[in-house]
């Protein structure tokens, strides 16, 4: 394979259309409407998303992508992003979602032998764990790797929107960007982490409630 560019590389990272699993992945937007959160509400629903979950899963991509880089401890990443993460529904999640990654990776990387030697593991690292390393793979620098990440997540949320609460997608694309733009300010800190304890410690208990009770549904259309 050609080597890509390292802005190809995020941008390939960050699209849903990836085999990454995102499609079965709401970002926690079919819990909170299974708990009665109303359509008009999910902004701001997102925006404490961003600021808390999101930016867990971003300071642990930049983390793996340092232990990748500097031979480090990457089970110390992944213990760190799931003592951050206390929701097992989301932790189920994350880590399904990675299986899809880690085949995206071996294609891209096919030579990485941490790569390979997840994709034996009978349960796999979590997502943003698998996606820092992908992205230590391809020369993708920290700062676009938190960014990837942010609009990952953000994406995957507005994609959910449109399949729950039916609307204008051009009103997504706008929160979207203003989910984005809001966090920017925080993320040159959170590319700056290279000790996996940095790695922010915010947490949205009702947010991870509804994630344990949509786990136990019978009736959704998203893994999470």
């Amino acid at each position: 394979m050609p080597p890509l560019a390292s802005s190809t590389a995020a941008l390939l990272l960050a699209d849903a259309r990836l085999p990454s699993g995102g499609h079965a992945h709401s970002a926690g937007v079919e819990p909170a409407v299974m708990a009665g959160v109303d359509a008009a509400q999910l902004g701001a629903l997102l925006h404490g998303r961003a600021a808390t979950t999101t930016l867990v899963e971003a300071g642990t991509a930049v983390a793996a992508r340092h232990a990748r880089l500097s031979g480090g401890d990457l089970d110390a990443v992944e213990a760190a992003w799931a003592a951050r993460t206390p929701s097992k529904a989301q932790r189920d999640a994350a880590r399904l979602l990675a299986r899809g990654y880690l085949r995206a990776g071996a294609t891209l990387l096919p030579d990485d032998e941490v790569l390979a030697g997840w994709r034996q593991r009978a349960t796999p690292p979590p997502r943003p764990v698998v996606i820092g390393v992908i992205a230590a793979g391809l020369d993708v620098p920290p700062l676009e790797l938190a960014r990837l990440v942010v609009y990952e997540d953000m994406q995957a949320a507005a994609a959910a929107v449109l399949k729950l609460e039916p609307g204008d997608p051009l009103e997504l694309v706008s929160l979207v960007v203003d989910l984005c733009s809001g966090v920017e300010d925080r993320l040159g800190a959170i590319a700056a982490l290279t000790d996996p304890a940095g790695i922010p410690a915010f947490t949205a208990p009702q947010s991870e409630a509804w994630a344990e009770a949509h786990a136990r549904s019978t009736r959704r259309l998203f893994r999470a």
